[in-house]
């Protein structure tokens, strides 16, 4: 894995846990999702992310190639719901357009009705933010839905500021 010390740490305990409930004697499901976005998230209108965007304090770092992968909070609750009756397993829980900060990050901007991001070098991210900003943008690789859609008929929507 090459995510900073902090996210491998929280990475690794997440796999345990999923590891814990799928060798458990009683069967079990493991859901791991995307960014949410939409009504009452950090990534609405007027969630936090945006009211970071709007005063220039979320910049895109050293191009932004790190690839998000969301998920509409109201398609993930249809999952969860869904994986009530599913097969155990782990299932990922994201929509199908894993995009790079490069990319979702101005439109998101432009979606809100903010100036378009400022672009910073690794080093200057890393000075402010410290590293595990600096992997979320330059780093973290896109997730599947692949099981989730096979399993769960999930069907997520298109980001919505992409669409527009």
């Amino acid at each position: 894995m090459n995510a900073s010390p902090l996210i491998a740490g929280y990475a690794q305990m997440y796999a345990q846990l999923e590891q814990r409930v799928l060798e458990s004697s009683i069967e079990g499901v493991a859901l791991r999702y995307g960014f949410f976005y939409g009504p009452n998230t950090w990534y609405a209108p007027d969630g936090g992310t945006a009211d970071q965007v709007r005063q220039q304090q979320f910049p895109v770092v050293e191009g932004g190639k790190a690839k998000w992968s969301f998920v509409h909070i109201e398609d993930a609750a249809r999952a969860t719901v869904a994986a009530l009756t599913a097969d155990p397993g782990k299932y990922v829980v994201v929509d199908d357009d894993p995009s790079p900060v490069s990319v979702w990050l101005p439109r998101f901007a432009s979606f809100i009705g903010a100036p378009p991001p400022p672009f910073i070098t690794a080093e200057q991210a890393q000075q402010v933010a410290g590293e595990d900003a600096v992997y979320y943008q330059t780093r973290l690789s896109a997730a599947s839905n692949a099981k989730a859609r096979r399993e769960l008929d999930f069907t997520p929507r298109r980001l919505e500021w992409l669409s527009k």
